[in-house]
């Protein structure tokens, strides 16, 4: 009746802390304050119409939530309104003290007071003379709704005639994330030299043509530009911004609800220039930005559409992408153009790239809430456990070893320490897999752990993911021996002799998976014609690293491993097995293991929200310290999380624990997988089977990588706990 009564409050306890930590952030309207709801009254008895106090109360409502993001009072508003100053002029204001604080926000160091800074340490600006010619480089054409980016020349568009881009050769990380489709665009741009309307060229689009364009346009197929390593982006009419420019865009009929699609074939390059910093004749990049026109051009006479003015949106000459099912075998001239204006600006080179910080909201505190919450469910499980050691097992320990504590002698004897003889038997179930299990996890968390300790002290930039990548796969394949070795210790313990297999399995079973499932993953790719795809030397090249680099350092991890004595504990093991007692309903159960992983996800679920958002919905994402430090918890929160439920089995002397201690924070990667499931049909909009299939594989992999890294640390942590309590026990 006790353990389940423990059990029952930590169970509600972690049922809680989990609920709290899932529930989204929302910004909620705040109630109707005393202020508020008398105006509103007063407006009432006035005789206003109820538009009028709809209004009314939505703009009490944008004053409320401006003088809560500025930290001042609506009277303080007000008063500045009165002075001439506009909301719109206030908002402004507040964003950039916003952004600045946000800037200035860090874990472990003070962070940097520009986002050029964190984005791209140690990169100088670049100064461009009057008149000196300018790169646009195009990349891939990408979506939000498929995840299957192409390159840019796949499409019907004009080419110049030479299109490689010479620009630095990609790491492997660059190359497993897809091939490379840098080229250069055909666009001719001189410093400080406005361009006309100029014509590119005209293709014909046949009806498969027409069709596949509608098709693309659909599904947000976005062209991604740079000039000066700067991304071109499209500022929308709310604030907003899109990094590149969309293929083309969509007319709606709000009484018929029918659909038409627009090409845009027209581009405006809206560059700005600060003079000011750069030395004498020259100038900086600050903004680049990317104004998207349909038209339809005259292609006899393409002075009509095409002169000295700039080209703009109107009815008569959209650009619609309209099959004619009629004629199957007519064509539609499509004539691209582009023209440049220059503007100059008062923004400085270190701040260009906050464009792209400010069109997403400020999602500091939600970062700070992440970290707190998981702190506050680690010294919940840290408490339980010290309550375990301090109170519990003192109080047992006194009667177990009769340290002047009066007990009767016809009393039973029961609990935990009475499986003395049987709590370091070796598992019947594959020991080999289980050291396999936990050796692959240790090697993850060293890899990974170490990648994060890189990007914090600067050594590696975490903006760019190529990088960030080829260092993740670098340190895995050196830290072989890390798996090697803790397999081998695991393994030898369990009494396995077979040390070979047992290497080979190690160094095998983890990336012999991966590899297969990204294998087949690329082969779909490749055939459906995505530039995600990867190349074969690359294939190659990542088979070596493992063959020949990690493979070995798997076999010198498990050499030592093997070499050195076996693992010392402090009970003897019985020759029989002590039979196990009828168990509590929920501990005893099978899946009992899936629902206590809920509990160290919830310590990480609002980080990994960004995380998803940053790889699927193509945001940045350079927060590393709260990454670090999350991923330090989730740890930490595995552990305890799996002593307590081994010291609550032990407790109803189930001697079980060897897998189960690896399961119950293993499960965290079932638990991440679900998200991704729940993640996929609320925040994604994919269309498509092929887009599904490589959301789901990749995020497959994700989550095996977290349960074996969870796992890992748990059963290490209660393998070391167990040897703590039983040494403190007198045995005859």
């Amino acid at each position: 009746m006790q353990l389940s009564s423990s059990f029952s409050k930590i169970a509600l306890l972690a049922l809680l802390a989990f609920v709290a930590s899932v529930i989204p952030l929302t910004n909620a309207v705040p109630p109707l304050r005393s202020s508020m709801a008398r105006q509103i009254m007063e407006a009432k008895k006035n005789g206003a119409s109820p538009e009028e106090i709809k209004k009314l109360k939505m703009k009490l409502l944008d004053e409320k939530r401006t003088a809560r993001a500025a930290g001042v009072s609506v009277e303080t508003i007000k008063k500045a309104q009165s002075n001439g100053v506009s909301l719109d002029q206030i908002k402004a204001r507040i964003s950039a003290n916003n952004l600045a604080r946000r800037k200035q926000r860090g874990i472990f160091r003070k962070r940097e007071t520009t986002l050029a800074d964190v984005l791209f340490p140690g990169v100088s600006p670049k100064e461009y003379p009057m008149g000196k010619p300018m790169d646009v480089i195009v990349d891939t054409v990408t979506s939000k709704k498929t995840q299957l980016p192409f390159a840019y020349y796949n499409l019907p568009v004009c080419a110049p005639e030479e299109t490689r881009f010479r620009g630095k050769r990609k790491n492997l990380g660059e190359r497993l994330m897809g091939k490379d489709t840098a080229a250069l665009s055909p666009y001719e741009i001189r410093v400080l030299k406005d361009v006309p309307c100029t014509a590119l060229c005209t293709k014909h689009f046949d009806f498969k043509l027409v069709q596949r364009m509608k098709k693309l346009i659909a599904r947000d197929y976005v062209v991604n530009l740079s000039m000066d390593g700067l991304p071109a982006h499209v500022a929308r009419n709310n604030g907003s911004i899109i990094r590149g420019y969309p293929l083309g865009s969509k007319l709606i009929n709000e009484a018929t609800g029918k659909i038409q699609y627009l090409l845009h074939n027209h581009v405006r390059f809206v560059i700005h220039y600060n003079e000011k910093e750069a030395s004498q004749g020259y100038v900086r990049i600050v903004g680049f930005e990317v104004k998207p026109i349909t038209i339809t051009h005259d292609e006899k006479e393409i002075q009509k559409t095409c002169g000295a003015q700039p080209v703009r949106n109107m009815e008569e000459t959209l650009l619609y992408m309209k099959p004619d099912f009629n004629n199957k075998g007519k064509s539609v001239p499509v004539t691209y153009s582009y023209e440049v204006e220059w503007k100059e600006s008062e923004l400085a080179w270190t701040d260009r790239w906050d464009v792209f910080l400010l069109a997403n909201p400020d999602d500091s505190t939600a970062h700070h809430m992440s970290v707190l919450n998981s702190f506050m469910i680690v010294i919940f499980l840290a408490t339980c456990t010290a309550i375990i050691l301090i109170k519990a097992l003192r109080k047992d320990l006194a009667l177990y070893n009769d340290l002047g504590v009066d007990i009767s002698e016809d009393e039973d004897e029961s609990g935990w320490k009475m499986v003395h003889g049987d709590v370091f038997r070796p598992p019947t179930t594959s020991p080999l897999a289980l050291g396999v299990l936990v050796g692959s996890g240790a090697q993850i968390g060293f890899a990974f752990i170490g990648t994060l300790l890189l990007c914090q002290t600067k050594l590696i930039n975490p903006a760019m993911k190529g990088q960030a990548l080829s260092n993740v796969v670098l340190l895995y394949v050196f830290s072989g021996t890390v798996s090697g070795y803790i397999s081998a210790r695991i393994f030898k313990f369990c009494g396995g002799k077979n040390w070979k297999l047992n290497t080979i399995v190690t160094a095998v079973a983890f990336p012999g998976l991966l590899i297969s499932m990204f294998l087949v993953l690329n082969i779909f790719l490749a055939l459906y014609g995505s530039s995600k795809s990867v190349s074969f030397v690359t294939i190659i090249l990542a088979f070596f690293l493992w063959a020949c680099v990690s493979t070995p350092l798997v076999f010198i991890g498990s050499f030592f491993g093997f070499k050195r004595e076996a693992i010392h504990v402090p009970t003897r093991t019985n020759q029989i097995a002590r039979v196990i007692p009828p168990q509590n309903s929920l501990l005893g159960t099978k899946f009992s293991s899936l629902f206590i992983g809920a509990l160290p996800f919830s310590c990480a679920v609002i980080e990994i929200y960004f995380l998803m958002c940053s790889i699927w919905m193509h945001q940045y994402y350079y927060l590393i310290g709260y990454l670090l430090t999350i991923t330090i918890l989730i740890g930490i929160c595995s552990v305890l999380t799996s002593i307590i439920m081994c010291y609550l089995r032990l407790t109803g002397e189930d001697h079980r624990w060897w897998w189960k201690s690896f399961a119950d924070s293993a499960s965290c990667g079932a638990w991440l997988f679900a998200y991704s499931i729940w993640y996929l049909f609320s925040r994604l909009n994919l269309v498509g089977i092929m887009p599904y299939v490589v959301y789901l594989t990749y995020m497959a992999m994700v989550s095996l990588t977290l349960a074996l890294y969870t796992g890992s640390l748990s059963f290490m942590g209660v393998f070391c706990f167990n040897r703590i309590i039983y040494n403190a026990i007198k045995l005859d």
